[in-house]
């Protein structure tokens, strides 16, 4: 089966959305912002999105990332106790307050780096899991390469300021997050959690420093960073009527004012935009199939599109075939359709068969094998 097309490296490409006229009087008072809505997979405003950046604490997100991948991979139950080493109890910086010789479990490790943003979990995580630290970071960057992500991390917790990310890369880093691992966020989401070392005689209860969480209708994760060469960093996701989206800033010049243009990002994206099931949209929803039992097979995305509200009478859809032939499993990739606001594409994303055809008769087979040969004589021709 030959493709007319070249296949989509990731399954969903993603596309920029142009905001027209709308966006060019909305900016974020920080050195970074972006606006990226977790269902369509679209980036809806970036404001210096590819610029290299120290992530602080947003580094922890990784670690969590690949804490939950070995979690799932070796079937690690999250009572498991790990026993807090010397290197992890000297961490400086946000703490956990772990103490040498804790035993502390997975679970409670992965609130106290989600919640409280705790260094010495960090590791503690990362040395129960891999060993070292650097083995785990290798972990870390080896996720990232594995998805496509032009991050870099040197640590687990993010006290270096050699820790590189980008906006638009860390957006795709919780999208892929959330989406592998849902359970994340009932840790994100944690308003507070306390923790009692062996030589406290009552836990020790520090706050979310995610203040949107409180204060935002819908806010439900994510992460906070701060280091002097960073400045205020916050990727914050918030979720309305099934409805996803995730702001990241960074660069802002206090707490405060990271969490103000996080929800005025978020704003920004449940005002102004609306999304559609690309299904509603399409202009041809059946394909021609060779050899199959059946010559035709249900097309469907499973994929929305957002848009600039009050513009769904300008979309339109053009769709790119592969030649088809049986036996064609439902889910299959059978090519690509591109959504346009105008003559402005908005978004590429895979063709699916909503159906599985299987292979027909010798008859059908051989019938339509003659017909496909004539089909590529006469198209090469």
């Amino acid at each position: 089966m030959k493709s007319r097309l070249i296949s989509l490296i990731p399954a969903v490409l993603l596309i920029a959305l142009s905001l027209g006229a709308a966006a060019q009087d909305f900016s974020v008072d920080a050195e970074v912002g972006l606006l990226y809505d977790f269902e369509s997979s679209q980036i809806l405003f970036a404001q210096r999105g590819d610029e290299d950046r120290v992530p602080a604490s947003l580094v922890k997100v990784m670690t969590l990332f690949v804490a939950f991948d070995r979690i799932a991979a070796e079937n690690i139950a999250l009572d498991n106790e790990v026993i807090v080493s010397e290197r992890a109890w000297r961490m400086g910086g946000s703490q956990m307050f772990l103490e040498v010789g804790d035993r502390v479990t997975f679970e409670d490790l992965f609130y106290g780096i989600a919640v409280v943003s705790g260094n010495d979990a960090c590791v503690a995580v990362a040395e129960a899991l891999a060993g070292t630290e650097a083995l785990y970071v290798q972990w870390m960057n080896n996720k990232a390469e594995e998805l496509g992500l032009d991050l870099h991390f040197v640590d687990v917790h993010g006290l270096s300021e050699n820790n590189r990310i980008n906006a638009r890369d860390f957006a795709l880093l919780v999208e892929h997050y959330l989406k592998a691992h849902p359970e994340a966020i009932k840790y994100h989401r944690e308003l507070s959690f306390g923790y009692q070392p062996r030589s406290s005689s009552t836990p020790i209860v520090q706050s979310n420093r995610n203040g949107l969480l409180r204060t935002y209708e819908g806010a439900d994760g994510l992460k906070t960073g701060y280091l002097s060469k960073a400045g205020y960093n916050l990727v914050a996701t918030a979720e309305r009527e099934g409805r996803r989206l995730i702001a990241v800033v960074l660069g802002a010049s206090s707490e405060a004012k990271r969490e103000q243009e996080a929800a005025k990002l978020l704003d920004y994206g449940f005002r102004s935009f609306e999304a559609v099931s690309i299904d509603e949209l399409l202009s041809q929803t059946q394909a021609r199939v060779y050899k199959g039992r059946s010559d035709q097979v249900e097309l469907t995305t499973n994929a929305s599109v957002s848009f600039l509200r009050g513009n769904q009478g300008r979309l339109s859809t053009k769709v790119e075939l592969n030649d088809l032939e049986a036996p064609i499993k439902a889910g299959e990739q059978v090519g690509t359709v591109a959504v346009y606001l105008g003559e402005e594409l908005l978004k590429e994303s895979p063709l699916l068969a909503a159906e599985s055809v299987e292979r027909g008769s010798w008859f059908t087979v051989l019938i339509d094998s003659i017909v496909l040969f004539f089909k590529k004589l006469f198209s090469q021709g």
